[in-house]
């Protein structure tokens, strides 16, 4: 398989801007309340195996520790693909079907690994606590508690039975209790707060014993209180702020610019239409550059004739229907582009024309989708490899194995 080359499409991940963004996370928190990043969906586009070698590898080289506490994924698969193994993690996807086709070989490698496991139910109690009597293990779990997102969790009112049914079996260890905030970007909403206010009643006698964690990006910087033992950034680590809108006073760094080299340029007469359906049509003679991605990148089709790319610093207008392997662009505020220059797809200044912002608000969607739409032949390419080392804590007894 040949390697990729910087004549290719190449998502380019800043290791800098990574260890950055944990620093200004780290500034926000208080001392001694540990960070688990959120890289479950390929690290939300920008390479789970890159993020993870950097927040594990390249974040303190004098004391060899990691700029995170935890990682966190969806599910087994995602943990079992990690190129690390020495930390602790954790998987978000609620046990269930445990005995289905091969699920229990999964989660026996799961609790064998010492991952944590998320319960929302007495019956997944059950089955995982059985598995783990027969490999021997016992097996590390976190429950969750559904305080207001109506998505996954046991419910408030059954949340006291399901943590009185774990403790009951010898072979699980309640490692945390966890809930997921619902509107904690929109600081204007009070529901995050009652939210907070309801997982504290309910775990209040668990305070010191297990972790308790609440907050995403949005709940460790706009939530008052809501930063509890520990916080899960996902979106805010990769440089985005939780608002989806750029912020100066919270100075994240974009991780991820997507980048291409020119391959074709060519100039057409006036009236000439471009790409399926003719939706563009120049009104003058006009130079044209193609570009070699398309939607089966993860280039949304929505982009066309709305979004631009930068070419020599200048946003070029997408200019017809974005087909599946190719986008082409009015070069006319570029008149000295050329074959092989370098076209900033999605770029990492935020305040850019053709920011995750931008392509997010053309798309009518958010970043996240932005970022985990690029589809796999895009290669993920790691820079600029290190940044001051970042201060953590040791890992405490809350997460021992046995």
């Amino acid at each position: 398989m040949p390697r990729e080359t910087q004549s290719d499409p190449r998502v380019l991940i800043s290791r800098s801007a990574l260890l950055h963004n944990v620093g200004v996370f780290r500034r926000a928190l208080c001392t001694g309340t540990k960070l688990c990043a959120m890289i479950k969906a390929d690290a939300y586009g920008h390479s789970a195996a890159i993020v993870a070698d950097t927040l594990c590898n390249f974040a303190s080289a004098t004391t060899g520790s990691p700029a995170v506490d935890a990682l966190a994924v969806a599910t087994i698969d995602e943990a079992a693909a990690l190129p690390v193994k020495d930390i602790p993690i954790l998987i978000f996807q609620p046990v269930e079907n445990a005995f289905l086709g091969g699920q229990k070989s999964k989660l026996e490698l799961a609790i064998r690994s010492g991952w944590v496991l998320t319960l929302c139910g007495k019956s997944a109690a059950d089955d995982v606590a059985r598995i783990a009597s027969t490999i021997g293990k016992r097996a590390m779990v976190q429950v969750m508690i559904d305080t207001g997102l109506a998505r996954s969790g046991v419910g408030v009112s059954r949340a006291a039975e399901l943590l009185d049914k774990v403790a009951t079996w010898p072979s699980l260890r309640l490692s945390g209790v966890c809930t997921h905030f619902a509107t904690a970007e929109d600081a204007t909403d009070g529901f995050a707060a009652e939210q907070l206010k309801r997982f504290n009643e309910l775990t209040a006698s668990l305070s010191g014993k297990v972790l308790r964690h609440a907050s995403n990006s949005a709940g460790a910087l706009f939530v008052p209180g809501a930063a509890l033992d520990m916080v899960r950034p996902g979106i805010g680590l990769y440089g985005i702020d939780p608002t989806c809108k750029p912020s100066m006073q919270r100075p994240l760094k974009p991780v991820m610019k997507w980048t291409a080299p020119l391959v074709g340029v060519r100039e057409i007469p006036p009236y000439t239409g471009v790409g399926y359906g003719h939706t563009w049509r120049a009104d003058r003679t006009t130079r044209i550059g193609l570009v070699p991605v398309g939607y089966a990148d993860g280039y949304l089709r929505a982009f066309s004739n709305r979004a631009v790319m930068m070419v020599h610093g200048q946003p070029c207008p997408v200019v017809g229907r974005v087909s599946m392997d190719l986008t082409t662009i009015d070069l006319r505020g570029v008149p000295a582009a050329t074959i092989g220059d370098e076209v900033t797809i999605l770029d990492n200044d935020p305040l850019s024309d053709a920011s995750a912002y931008h392509l997010a608000k053309w798309a009518d969607t958010i970043p996240y989708e932005i970022f985990c739409r690029i589809g796999p032949r895009v290669k993920r390419v790691a820079v600029d490899p290190v940044d001051p080392p970042v201060a953590r804590e040791d890992h405490d007894e809350r997460w021992l194995t046995s």
